[in-house]
């Protein structure tokens, strides 16, 4: 089957490459995961065999608006990769339809998808089931912190395969990630005359009529809810994600409290 992100044929951006082979590092490339209406999706997985299992695994997702075409599971961090495959970890490094191929929340139904596969065939690859983190960059931060809620949201739930196998994470770390996307949307509105057009793509629809699905994707919507352990980091120097649509949410008895997380 094809892959669902076919008709977009670009180089990948490699930010930071090394050699993986070289460091002892196995990759089992291009492990198809799911088979969507728009075409199969695929992973990577990277791992040291010297070191016994079953490991806890980290599945990353890629940044990228959802849209762009040349960023993919291959745009990866190798460097900060290698040091997590060497204190143990598994690597997952996984592909998402864009939204060209299918708009949100494709995308979060995606990673829990992943997540399941992963889940359902950790002997195969020495993970340990009970040890699943998700870590996103950007909007695969935001799709990180929505993976974070911890009794799931029912939406976005047993879709693509693997149904009725969990698809909870037991930690979840977000770089620069839009946090409060309804702060993020606003403020892209008011300053970039591109972002409706995006908007339109990302989210099936013009700004005015989407609320309820922009609503949905965002993670402070579902604050309330028990999550997992959640890592949030962005700069204030980010011109796209300002701190202020980032937030650490610390669960107090009958209220939260948030508190802008400026690294």
């Amino acid at each position: 089957m094809a892959d669902a992100n076919a008709a977009f044929e670009c180089e990948p951006f490699l930010p930071e490459t090394i050699d993986l082979a070289a460091e002892g590092i196995m990759v089992l490339d291009g492990i198809e995961y799911a088979e969507t209406e728009e075409g199969s999706l695929c992973l990577d997985i990277l791992t040291d065999e010297t070191i016994p299992g079953p490991k806890p695994a980290v599945l990353r997702i890629h940044c990228g608006g959802f849209t762009e075409e040349h960023i993919t599971r291959k745009s990866r961090p190798e460097k900060r990769f290698l040091t997590l495959i060497k204190r143990g970890y598994v690597i997952v490094s996984i592909d998402y339809r864009l939204s060209q191929v299918h708009p949100f929340p494709s995308q979060i139904m995606d990673c829990k998808c992943a997540v399941r596969f992963i889940r359902k065939n950790a002997a195969a690859y020495g993970i340990d089931p009970d040890r699943i983190g998700v870590w996103g960059e950007s909007c695969g931060g935001q799709l990180a912190a929505l993976m974070a809620v911890r009794e799931g949201i029912p939406a976005f739930e047993d879709k693509g395969g693997n149904t009725g196998v969990s698809s909870e994470v037991q930690t979840a770390v977000s770089w620069y990630g839009a946090l409060d996307v309804m702060e993020f949307h606003r403020s892209r509105m008011a300053v970039d005359d591109i972002y409706p057009k995006r908007f339109e793509v990302m989210y099936g629809g013009k700004p005015e009529d989407m609320e309820e699905v922009l609503i949905a994707s965002n993670p402070l919507t579902y604050a309330d809810k028990a999550t997992c352990s959640l890592l949030a980091m962005c700069s204030d120097g980010d011109p796209r994600v300002p701190y202020t649509v980032n937030f650490a949410w610390i669960r107090k008895p009958d209220t939260y409290r948030r508190e802008s997380t400026n690294h």
